[in-house]
């Protein structure tokens, strides 16, 4: 790890990922709280997430098919000075007292949009950077920046919103001072990506080769190499299932545990916290043996906790298991994304990681039927029958592609 660190252009990288995800983090809590004020429905947090996340199904490969055709210093460069100017045209909107629900949509497009055409490269642009017997632990470390945004961001934008309403309401000031500091870093992560040397550029990347024959070449590629299949797979189902706690906890924390601002953002910091470690967990093992066998495991054991979390009422309970979640998912994710990236060619890393950009993209599609549920059932069942269904796709994704062979290796 202390080689990563002494790498100049590997610690740019990562200060920039932490910069862009710690203002993702931090929209994730403001946009949420804010929406939920407004109509206190489940549903349409479902609505404001889908906005942000769909973008990512339809432009995820795009900018996958950019990052190996392009420089990726100059797509992140570009993609988050864009977020920046339309986070803070937002934040100003709320300061104004003039903004609407519908505004959370079309910004949610936008901002989603340039995430899914740069988030490909922020990923592709790590083997550029490190030496080759350092990719697996640079990939992973890279991973912990997401993670530890999960502490910072909402920490930061719950404590500071608490702070700002004086322990009240949820108001337009203290939701758009948060947007303009996401801004602020927003522009960070723009700028320090700008000093990285490297342009990134795959040397036998043909621009020559038509945008269909991009898209075939990775088709191909995840039909004959099952085990990645199966990986992009599980990195679909997290999303869809695991990840639902983060939709829809605003919703839990006020209606199951009567919670305010400050517990959700506390709430979410312990979700953080656990993630780190569970990042931490797998730079450090590295040398880890049947890595495939340990994901299946990591993802059972994060649905089983997601079903406990569901039918808890208790605080002090909701903040263990949240921690537990934290881990598991921190876990499971890392170590999925570094076998991904580890069986993958660097010509077609961009265009496989955008598969993966895909997957968080498709969030939405279980969360729309999921906030559904919950606002005609309850949001503590949705979250369990979340849980059931993360264990329950596991089977799908190994033994129906048949690739329980390569992950047992």
């Amino acid at each position: 790890m202390r080689d990563l660190f002494l790498s100049p252009n590997f610690v740019r990288v990562w200060i920039g990922t932490l910069a862009s995800a710690l203002a993702m983090n931090m929209q994730y809590v403001a946009r949420g709280l804010f929406v939920f004020g407004l109509s206190n429905s489940s549903l349409d947090l479902a609505w404001a997430l889908l906005a942000f996340t769909l973008p990512q199904v339809f432009f995820s490969l795009p900018g996958g098919v950019l990052a190996d055709r392009f420089p990726k210093r100059s797509i992140i460069v570009v993609s988050h000075a864009l977020n920046a100017v339309a986070t803070m045209v937002l934040g100003l909107l709320i300061l104004g007292n003039s903004i609407k629900f519908i505004h959370f949509i079309l910004f949610g497009i936008f901002n989603g949009t340039a995430l899914a055409l740069s988030f490909p490269s922020r990923q592709a642009i790590v083997p550029h950077v490190v030496r080759k017997d350092l990719e697996f632990s640079g990939l992973a470390l890279n991973g912990t920046a997401l993670n530890i945004s999960r502490v910072a961001g909402p920490a930061l934008a719950g404590l500071l919103i608490y702070w700002i309403a004086a322990g009240d309401q949820v108001g337009e000031l203290a939701v758009g001072v948060v947007y303009l500091v996401i801004a602020g870093l927003y522009s960070l992560a723009s700028l320090i990506s700008l000093t990285i040397t490297v342009p990134g550029t795959v040397a036998n990347a043909s621009k020559k080769i038509s945008l269909g024959r991009d898209f075939l070449e990775v088709a191909e590629f995840l039909f004959h190499k099952r085990v990645v299949f199966s990986l992009v797979l599980l990195s679909i189902f997290a999303y869809m299932f695991g990840h639902s706690l983060n939709a829809f906890l605003p919703a839990f924390n006020e209606n199951v545990l009567h919670g305010t601002a400050r517990e959700y953002g506390f709430l979410l910091t312990t979700l953080g916290i656990g993630s780190i470690l569970g990042s931490f967990a797998v730079v450090w093992a590295a040398d880890l043996r049947l890595k495939g066998l340990c994901l299946i495991g990591l993802q059972i054991l994060w649905g089983a906790s997601l079903v406990s979390f569901g039918f808890t009422s208790w605080m002090w309970l909701a903040f263990v298991l949240a921690g537990l979640i934290g881990w598991l998912a921190g876990a499971a994710m890392a170590l999925n994304r570094s076998l991904l990236q580890s069986h993958v060619r660097t010509d077609l890393l961009g265009r496989v990681m955008s598969i993966d950009m895909m997957a968080h993209g498709m969030m939405p599609f279980s969360a729309v039927p999921l906030g559904m549920l919950a606002d005609h059932v309850g949001i503590d069942f949705a979250l369990s029958v979340s849980g059931a269904l993360l264990v329950a796709t596991i089977a799908l994704a190994v033994f129906g592609v048949g690739a329980h062979r390569h992950l047992a290796k």
